[in-house]
């Protein structure tokens, strides 16, 4: 996992397999910490992702959660084939905002009021 912060947006890029709580808690304390200095925009640079499980894929639902609840927003990017799919056949397609890149997603959070 690797961060950076650009244009005010938090960027955290994951990388191999997303499977298990020993991933979740720094990515989620990285947000909440990110929430609390005031910077609400987040990003996930899934280019890397090999693999999520339903584990994984309820981290990014409590991180889009815990971000729009205090009134900012997350988004993804660079989704791999694999998870598009798991997007739509759990109906999760509609709760996450996805962009093709990292500029487009940057773009579309700073749209964002």
């Amino acid at each position: 996992m690797k961060n950076e912060t650009k244009d005010g947006v938090l960027i955290i890029a994951l990388e191999g397999n997303l499977l298990g709580e020993q991933a979740n808690a720094p990515v989620m304390e990285m947000i909440k910490n990110s929430i609390e200095a005031g910077n609400k925009k987040v990003l996930f640079n899934l280019g890397e992702m090999k693999f999520i499980n339903s584990t994984g894929l309820g981290m990014l639902l409590t991180a889009v959660s815990k971000t729009r609840n205090a009134g900012g927003e997350l988004a993804l990017c660079n989704v791999p084939e694999q998870m598009r799919k798991l997007l739509l056949i759990t109906k999760l397609d509609g709760v996450f905002k996805t962009q093709p890149d990292e500029a487009s997603a940057i773009s579309f959070l700073n749209s964002v009021k």
